[in-house]
């Protein structure tokens, strides 16, 4: 059996998939593939990078669904861009997460988005906040901070977890599933 492959044809490339699937289903639960950002200190600090999200009003990991024809790292790499206008240096998968008592989410203007998202734990290139340009990523951010794990403040659920998740795999090096 021969296996088509659409690679190249795909003429939406680049566009965002979940608006397009909102104009057909409004706010009905749409299934998204995405990636989520545990940013950690190089220093050897327990400390995590978190934005403040605009939609929500509290904090939360970089994350997001890629858009069409973009790969799970591409599309890791452009969130962490998108909402801290900082660039991955290095990445490691340490979880997935879909479990529908926490993954899925209503979003504050009534979406609602079943998250199965890829988790990883990211270093970046540079960590200092300071040259940070908010006016870029203010469409999604309305602060960053770096946070001690044993100190986090009000996150989204389904991150917190997130972080749960990449706690017990510091501890004993399993990926983790939920």
């Amino acid at each position: 059996m021969k296996i088509a492959i659409a690679g190249s044809e795909i003429i939406d490339r680049g566009h965002a998939y979940v608006p397009q699937m909102r104009a057909l289903v409004g706010n009905n639960l749409i299934a998204s593939p995405g990636a989520r950002a545990v940013i950690r200190r190089r220093s050897g600090a327990e400390e995590v990078l978190l934005h403040r999200r605009r939609d929500f009003g509290v904090w939360a990991l970089p994350a997001g669904s890629p858009l069409i024809g973009e790969s799970i790292l591409d599309c890791l790499r452009r969130e962490v861009f998108e909402e801290t206008d900082l660039r991955v240096a290095a990445w490691r998968c340490f979880g997935f997460s879909s479990d529908p008592v926490r993954e899925i989410v209503r979003y504050p203007n009534g979406d609602v988005l079943h998250c199965y998202s890829l988790l990883f734990e990211v270093e970046l290139e540079d960590e200092a906040l300071d040259g940070v340009d908010m006016s870029r990523i203010a469409a999604e951010t309305t602060a960053l901070r770096w946070f001690a794990l044993n100190d986090l403040p009000e996150m989204i659920d389904n991150h917190r977890c997130s972080l749960d998740s990449y706690i017990g795999f510091l501890s004993d090096g399993v990926f983790r599933v939920s």
